[in-house]
């Protein structure tokens, strides 16, 4: 008798064993039949898909006309005036010298005017260069008809502030640091659509996985649950390790339709990342580790320096405060401003005339504005921008500061890292040998069923450990190479041909 139940029994764990591996065959197979959509793959399709990727490539259009406009403000700037045709008919009030009375008289003109000109401003000192041509045509009816003409036909001049606010200096110091500062940003938003790419692809690899995992389960449950009662049939376990069973069948059910709502939404929210351009009927494929790689903190820090674009803010920030105190300190003391212009023009009763015959034409102008008594209201104000400057240098210094650190605490994350996915791969597979060694015992009948529970329990816990751990490797590189904008895999500073940006 014992010999028949032990047959019975050794039959069963080998029938057990035979559809546990089938099962999980067959799973393999369904899985291999997906195609495989890689960390990078999916890095490339945000990178040009994406609707974010679309707002940087906006936003640095934005700035690059701002910049080309500044620099078009810089160039000289020639200007058409014209009133073709005023006409003016009104009564108003003269005087009458012959009585030395005021009277009202009838008025009727037609006028016609034309001004051409250009000006060039100068960056060193601040000065206003012009040349223009005018020229007007005055005619009167009435008592008496008349058609006067006066003509303009060269002036050149200047208007040069002297020890006055240079708003031109300012504007070339600040206007291309702004732009570099743009294209860092645009750089940098890249690599925040990276970063996003990454947690949505790590979504998506942990849910599917969870889910992979929960088909293996429901599936191993229901075979164990079959044995199980064909066991109790004979006698070797007892009906709650049965009862059990069928648990967690109903259990890895459950998990399982949890999961697949998950991972339909973990695709649902990729896909809309992506703008659709994700795979149908695809399987993550994870990343593969990056030899070796550590990341020197000094290193890093001098090419956050260089690349950060934040750092290019805190440098535009020190030179406006700089700017408002300067602005401040030469509006608050005497003005001084010097005008000179010389030209040729005429005036008679025939256009022919008008451009004959030409006389000089010259004004030299110095204007002053000396403040006598203001109570110390300058003084006050001059002394405020100083302030101002001094609590902007300590601010920017601070930030700096701040984000050095920020920067050396994610190295330090990511240097450790990769020993920590190391030794995360390394329990996943133990764990799963674990398992399928208490698996087969189970079977055998040598073990209990919470120690099968426990074993998928733990080999469970390490697979989605180590997709978990992998992630964070990836999320730390990605945050490190956003901060310094430089590729530490190919040793490289992340660029792009900004003449085709604008193009695409």
């Amino acid at each position: 008798m014992n010999f028949i139940k032990n047959t019975h029994l050794i039959l069963l764990f080998s029938f057990g064993l035979y559809s546990l591996q089938n099962t999980a065959q067959n799973t393999n197979k369904i899985e291999e039949n997906k195609q495989k959509v890689s960390l990078e793959d999916i890095i490339a399709i945000a990178s040009k898909k994406s609707l974010d990727a679309f707002k940087a490539k906006q936003q640095y259009g934005a700035s690059y006309w701002q910049f080309r406009s500044f620099k078009a403000s810089v160039l000289p700037k020639m200007n058409l005036e014209l009133e073709p045709l005023t006409y003016n008919k009104s009564v108003l009030k003269r005087y009458d010298s012959g009585n030395n009375i005021d009277v009202y008289r009838p008025q009727q003109n037609l006028n016609s005017y034309g001004n051409l000109s250009i000006n060039q401003n100068v960056k060193a000192t601040g000065a206003t260069f012009y040349v223009n041509s005018s020229f007007n045509r005055l005619a009167n009816y009435g008592l008496v008809d008349s058609k006067d003409f006066t003509a303009t036909p060269i002036r050149i001049g200047v208007i040069q502030p002297i020890m006055a606010f240079n708003s031109f200096k300012w504007a070339h110091k600040i206007s291309p640091l702004q732009f570099e500062r743009a294209k860092k940003e645009y750089l940098y938003e890249l690599q925040d659509i990276k970063l996003k790419a990454v947690n949505y692809f790590f979504n998506w690899a942990s849910t599917s996985k969870r889910v992979e995992l929960a088909q293996e389960n429901v599936l191993s449950t229901q075979k164990l649950f079959k044995i199980g009662k064909k066991r109790y049939e004979l006698g070797s376990i007892e009906k709650d390790d049965v009862l059990n069973l069928e648990l967690d069948v109903y259990n890895a059910e459950t998990n399982l339709t949890q999961n697949e709502r998950e991972l339909e939404k973990a695709e649902s929210e990729l896909k809309l990342f992506l703008r659709d351009e994700s795979p149908l009927y695809s399987q993550p494929q994870l990343p593969e580790l990056i030899s070796d790689l550590q990341i020197d903190i000094k290193e890093a820090i001098a090419l956050a320096e260089a690349n950060n674009p934040e750092i290019f803010n805190l440098k535009i920030k020190k030179m406006e405060a700089q700017r408002d105190l300067d602005k401040v300190i030469k509006e608050n003391r005497f003005d001084l401003s010097l005008r000179g212009s010389y030209g040729l023009n005429q005036n008679a009763n025939t256009f022919r005339d008008a451009y004959g015959r030409l006389l000089d034409q010259q004004m030299i102008s110095i204007q002053m504005n000396i403040p006598i008594l203001d109570w110390g209201e300058r003084k006050g104000n001059i002394k405020t921008a100083k302030m101002n400057n001094e609590v902007s240098e300590i601010e920017v210094q601070q930030e700096s500061d701040k984000l050095s650190q920020q920067l050396s605490l994610k190295i330090i994350d990511f240097n450790l890292q990769r020993q920590l996915v190391t030794g995360a791969l390394r329990t996943s597979e133990i764990s799963k040998s674990s398992y399928d060694i208490t698996e087969k015992r189970f079977l055998s009948g040598s073990i209990d069923l919470l120690r099968l529970t426990s074993a998928r329990k733990a080999w469970q816990a390490a697979s989605e450990n180590y997709i978990t751990s992998l992630y964070n490797y990836w999320k730390f590189y990605y945050e490190v190479q956003q901060l310094t904008l430089y590729d530490f895999q190919n040793k490289s500073t992340i660029s792009k041909n900004f003449d085709e940006i604008l193009d695409k």
